[in-house]
């Protein structure tokens, strides 16, 4: 990675966390009800059995209403859990599945869960820290979604639908993307889904 774009990513993470961090509990919720609500009339919501979530932290867009639906709805819910420093996996979640927080903090579930195939999983719902309309999408600098779905840039078309969550104030006009990064299906946030030009 050139240092240029390195240290553009790091300064945009920085003040893009600070800007979502800063917004109050009542915009948090209510941006959590308004995803939820998108997220059922999303086509391929209506189509995805097997789906990836994720357990808001650090200002993250919660997803805790949009996951309540997926189980109300008899479709099979997933939630990242990191394995060591390179990798993570998606453990089946139920409302009686009992979580514990991984070394940044962030409740995973716990317990010896036989974990699904990236591949079988139908949607993610991602977090994000920045977005463009393009697909591009900057995270908090791991890698952990980039390798665990690199398999989609091998295999055009193949794998689930990517949909990267964000508040509207996250967005970017362009964002600077390295050859390793994983391109996004769509975003939905409180103000909206944006399907990937």
């Amino acid at each position: 990675m050139s240092q240029d774009i390195s240290s553009t990513r790091q300064e945009l993470r920085k003040s893009l966390r600070q800007k979502r961090r800063a917004l109050s509990q009542q915009q948090q919720s209510s941006a959590a009800q308004n995803v939820a609500q998108q997220l059922v009339k999303l086509p391929l919501y209506a189509h995805s059995q097997n789906i990836a979530a994720y357990i808001a932290s650090d200002g993250e867009l919660g997803l805790q209403p949009s996951i309540e639906r997926i189980l109300e709805a008899g479709k099979r819910c997933y939630l990242p859990r990191v394995m060591d420093t390179t990798t993570m996996e998606f453990r089946s979640f139920a409302r009686n599945t009992r979580l514990v927080d991984n070394r940044f903090g962030i409740p995973e579930p716990a317990g010896e869960v036989t974990p699904i195939a990236p591949q079988d999983l139908d949607l993610v719902l991602l977090p994000l820290v920045g977005f463009c309309r393009t697909g591009g999408r900057l995270g908090m600098g791991g890698g952990f979604y980039d390798r665990c779905f690199a398999f989609k840039a091998e295999q055009e078309g193949s794998g689930p639908a990517l949909i990267g969550i964000a508040h509207s104030l996250q967005e970017l006009s362009e964002l600077p993307v390295e050859s390793w990064d994983i391109p996004l299906s769509g975003i939905l946030t409180d103000q909206g889904y944006i399907p990937v030009k």
